[in-house]
């Protein structure tokens, strides 16, 4: 798996201040915990354990994705206590102990800022230089050969966050093209099969590392007797928008909005927290439109009823 990770055309990797920990797949995935943090679920620690060690003979944590019972407990959001449905991933670090609240960046400025420091992509259209990743688009009918060239950043935050997204455009349509040239050859060669033909196992344990739009997303999964013993996903929403866990450790959302200065001139009456708005936004959640501000007593701005079909007396 790290093998095939490192021939990926975004390089997998965690990275901590800076640095360039790991880019092989085994070592991400072991080191995944979920930590329930301040969320509505019960501990699992006295439930079954799925997977003792991997096929490598990596022991593995009772926190792990392959080990998770998911148990709701439904209850009052407390700020102070448990507020929401999402759980805390975190990454342990072996080299401090320390479980890390990675982010997946809004997914661009991770995706870049992994590939440039690995130095593994090169493709002709993108190529990764160890500190910058460098993307070329070729003439068109209309526009001449252009150059961009991503540098990582001083800092990870909203306007890099949303200047990443834009060069991953390039960098999409730049290897888009690629794609298109390597089909092209399998075909030209004859070689047109499009899939693997793929028997489930009887007893197997697997996980699959992914890019979504917005940034990583993993799958985790036992199977007993051909069926599906265990199964958890961990998209880029849980890594990102996850609350404080049990170190007391915000994730990325909160901690990237405490502290941020408010320009807005309006008052509570007519406060639509747009800092805040353009902040949590810049790691591009799945649902933007449902990013909303929570100003704490609720009042009723507007009441509207709208009768039913065939009510006072319409046909």
């Amino acid at each position: 798996m790290a093998e095939w990770g490192r021939k990926m055309f975004v390089t997998p990797g965690v990275v901590v201040d800076g640095e360039l920990v790991t880019n092989s797949l085994v070592d991400i995935n072991l080191n995944i915990r979920i930590l329930l943090g301040s969320s509505y679920y019960d501990d699992w620690q006295g439930q079954e354990t799925f997977v003792a060690q991997d096929p490598l003979g990596n022991p593995i944590d009772k926190r792990h994705p392959w080990n998770q019972t998911t148990i709701p407990r439904p209850q009052k959001r407390d700020f102070k206590g448990n507020y929401t449905w999402v759980m805390s991933p975190r990454w342990l670090d072996q080299r401090t102990g320390d479980h890390l609240a990675l982010d997946t960046g809004g997914g661009p400025i991770a995706r870049l800022w992994s590939t440039a420091l690995s130095g593994l992509v090169d493709i002709g259209y993108v190529q990764a230089t160890g500190h910058s990743v460098k993307i070329n688009l070729p003439k068109t009918a209309l526009l001449p050969e252009t150059e961009f060239e991503w540098h990582i950043p001083k800092w990870s935050n909203t306007l890099e966050r949303d200047r990443a997204r834009t060069y991953f455009q390039a960098y999409a349509a730049a290897t888009a093209l690629h794609f298109v040239e390597k089909a092209l050859a399998e075909l030209n060669a004859g070689r047109t099969a499009t899939w693997s033909e793929f028997k489930v196992p009887e007893e197997a344990i697997g996980c699959g590392f992914h890019e979504a739009v917005r940034g990583v997303l993993s799958h985790h999964v036992v199977i007993r007797e051909g069926k599906i013993a265990n199964y958890h996903p961990y998209p880029p929403t849980p890594w990102n928008a996850n609350p404080r866990d049990m170190y007391g450790t915000p994730g990325p959302y909160e901690d990237a909005v405490q502290n941020t200065p408010l320009f807005e001139e309006n008052g509570p009456d007519k406060f639509k927290g747009i800092d805040i708005m353009r902040t949590v936004r810049s790691f591009d959640p799945c649902l933007p439109c449902g990013v909303h501000m929570y100003l704490g007593d609720g009042k009723i701005l507007e009441t509207r009823h709208s009768p039913m079909f065939g009510v006072a007396g319409h046909e």
